[in-house]
């Protein structure tokens, strides 16, 4: 299923920019209209699959605690990460005036808020640098599911240097912590985002919160490292 809904969702895309048309939220024709509703449709479908896994996921064990653990948190913000990309597709104020007005629109949605889709956009990514980019936050989100899981390998690849780091309550607990970040930093990428905040210039409330969270990190990992246990050496 995942398969299958990746692969219309590409197709779609692919041929929207061979026809040299817009992709996402077109409506401007019958025929746009038609192929971004198969592109939603697609993207539910996946979303849902993605979903469905992640409750699995909490019945499964993958390897010991802090494996497992990271895969599931991988998964539900991932899930989350994905669950923003709907808040792009309803219509913005300006298309909303403009229907209201009988004028016909040919885009509904947007990924930028606060600005119109298309303005000065940073560097490789294109993310708004004017305004709120809901890309941001759902980019960030769906990566989870690769970033915690990495964490908590890397976490066991270091445990031959650190004794410490062997002790598998150790590493789950600091997986929890990293995962509990991962999250913060989603919640403050929405919260600026819907503000219509670009991500390079954040004003004084989106730096205090994001001092909070990183004071809040540094000091749970360091609670964390302070109550590890060494496993005895084997005989």
């Amino acid at each position: 299923m995942i398969v299958a809904a990746n692969a219309i969702e590409t197709l779609v895309i692919v041929g929207q920019v061979l026809r040299g048309r817009r992709s996402h939220f077109n409506v401007a024709t019958p025929l746009d209209a038609g192929l971004w509703f198969v592109m939603a449709a697609s993207i539910v479908t996946l979303w849902l699959a993605n979903l469905g896994i992640a409750a699995r996921s909490f019945r499964e064990r993958t390897g010991d605690r802090a494996a497992t653990w990271s895969v599931r948190l991988g998964l539900l913000l991932a899930v989350v990460g994905m669950a923003l990309g709907f808040l792009m597709t309803g219509p913005t104020p300006a298309q909303l005036e403009a229907m209201r007005g009988g004028a016909a629109v040919g885009v509904v949605g947007a990924h930028g808020v606060g600005v119109a889709d298309g303005s000065p956009g940073i560097a490789v990514t294109g993310w708004s640098s004017t305004g709120g980019d809901l890309r941001v936050p759902h980019f960030v989100g769906m990566h989870a599911l690769q970033a915690v899981p990495l964490f908590a390998w890397l976490l066991a690849a270091l445990s031959r240097r650190f004794p410490w780091l062997a002790d598998e309550r150790t590493r789950l607990r600091l997986v929890l912590v990293a995962g509990g970040t991962f999250a913060g930093v989603l919640a403050i990428l929405t919260w600026q985002a819907l503000r219509g905040q670009s991500l390079v210039r954040p004003d004084g409330a989106t730096l205090t919160a994001s001092a909070l969270l990183a004071v809040g990190a540094v000091a749970s990992a360091v609670a964390v490292v302070r109550r590890r246990r060494v496993p005895p050496a084997p005989a």
